[in-house]
């Protein structure tokens, strides 16, 4: 063993081979060689500075503190247990594994270079940078306040704490991803071709400048708790590549008013103009009973200083220019899901793309899936409605417009009036709510009737179709 006391500083620069460990008692000993500690443990209660190159592979333990210094690139591989920190003076430290830099706190005031996966705690401090290196995930999880910036060149830095990145100007080049409830702040963020940054569902982004460059990807997941907007750049924004969007249905208001817009959330604001546009824009983690009868558009708004994500019924697609074709089918597949609309429906006939490949006549309207579609509005579309899956509420006595209805699932009045359209089908009529409501057509459908609230008047011997009646409540 070889053993460092007093307070003097000791340089040891020859290549050693001796293989019974290294104690630091007192002072500094100095490695000017990565082989001059033998191939033994390090005991390290005092200071020991690495001022070399190369593969450091010796366990280093004890209350000392690690520097490394000089301009070379060194590497620590081993499972690590000191607890006096480590600073990095001069040159690159790598860090192999997750576990190298012992638990103590990290003044880095010149390269750190993080190449494992894991979840690396270590508090991070001062002027220098840090690198995300290698293919595997690493996790930052701790409270960092270096202002060298971070450059991401291999696999995933995922940052669990909104001051995990430190201040610094942040260049993405692999993939990063944002996932803590808050707001992170840095200077400028570029994600360069071939990368990906991600925003966590709520999380949001403070910037001086948001560059996104061709063929990278910004994904940004929404939820309920998300804050508008997403991303704030005080300076400039400059866009293209691919955007991708999650978690749509969480920010969608189910129950909107009477417009054909159900939404509009503000992804990114800039304080100046923004420069470019994403070329492509997909949509993924939407609900399963919205996918089909909501169009998603993103595109920056008329101040051309917001990029704005907005929904609309693809009722009105066409009319408003959406990506998606305009179609009169609600598709619910979510038996326990229901959709309350309270736009009105109106005949769209004249705005169809006649090269539209839906082939909708844009009159009719057709319920498909099991779950629910609750049509709140006094509609004046005109052909009919078909309804085969799940369940259509009508809350207005107009609801279904003014064509025919084919019921082959079930179809449920919770209104009052008087409904004249004729319904047809296989399907059940289910007359709910506490109002009194007429049905004067002759009706075939054979699914049979069901009164479980309020009054159902038949002025019609045909009105209530072929099946039972089960009268629970007033039938007239």
């Amino acid at each position: 063993q070889v053993v460092k006391s007093g307070d003097d500083a000791l340089t040891l620069s020859g290549n050693n081979s001796y293989t019974g460990g290294t104690l630091i008692s007192d002072g500094t000993l100095v490695a000017s060689n990565v082989e001059a500690l033998g191939s033994g443990d390090v005991t390290n209660d005092a200071v020991l500075e690495l001022n070399t190159g190369g593969d450091f592979d010796n366990a280093i333990s004890g209350s000392g503190q690690v520097v490394k210094s000089g301009d070379k690139t060194l590497t620590l591989s081993g499972a690590n247990s000191y607890t006096g920190g480590t600073t990095i003076s001069g040159g690159t430290l790598v860090a192999s594994n997750v576990e190298a830099l012992g638990s103590g706190d990290i003044t880095d005031n010149a390269t750190l270079e993080l190449n494992t996966g894991g979840d690396f705690d270590n508090a991070i401090s001062g002027s220098g940078q840090v690198v995300k290196s290698g293919d595997e995930t690493l996790t930052l999880s701790g409270t960092n306040t270096y202002t060298g910036g971070t450059t991401i060149s291999g696999g995933t830095l995922i940052a669990t704490h909104v001051n995990a990145l430190g201040t610094g100007a942040i260049d993405n080049r692999a993939s990063l991803l944002l996932d803590a409830s808050g707001q992170f702040a840095v200077t400028d963020l570029t994600t360069e071709s071939g990368g990906n940054t991600e925003i966590g569902a709520g999380s949001t982004l403070q910037a001086t400048t948001l560059t996104q460059k061709s063929d990278s990807t910004l994904t940004i997941n929404l939820n309920s708790n998300t804050a508008d907007p997403v991303i704030h750049a005080a300076s400039q924004v400059s866009l293209a590549g691919t955007l991708d969007i999650t978690g749509v249905g969480d920010v969608l208001d189910s129950d909107p008013a009477s417009t054909d817009d159900l939404d509009t959330f503000t992804l990114i604001a800039s304080d100046k103009t923004i420069a470019g546009d994403f070329e492509k824009l997909t949509v993924a983690g939407m609900d399963a009973d919205l996918a089909d009868f909501i169009t998603v558009d993103g595109r920056i708004d008329d101040t051309g200083k917001q990029y704005e994500l907005t929904t609309a019924l693809t009722w009105y697609a066409d009319r408003d220019d959406a990506v998606t074709d305009a179609h009169g089918t609600f598709n619910l597949t979510n038996a326990d899901g229901s959709f309350a609309v309270n736009t009105v429906l109106e005949n769209v006939d004249a705005t169809l793309d006649p090269d539209s490949a839906t082939g909708w006549d844009g009159t009719s309207l057709i319920k498909q899936g099991a779950g629910t579609l609750i049509l709140n509005a006094e509609n004046t579309y005109t052909v009919g409605t078909t309804i085969s899956g799940g369940t259509l509420v009508a809350t207005n006595v107009d609801a279904l417009g003014s064509g025919d209805v084919t019921d082959d699932a079930t179809l449920e009045l919770n209104t009052g009036g008087t409904f004249d359209n004729a319904i047809s089908g296989s399907g059940q009529v289910v007359k709910s709510g506490d109002k009194m409501l007429t049905l004067s057509g002759t009706n075939s459908y054979s699914g049979g009737t069901l009164i479980s609230g309020g009054t159902l008047v038949a002025t019609n011997v045909d009105a209530l179709g072929s099946g039972d009646v089960t009268d629970d409540a007033t039938l007239e």
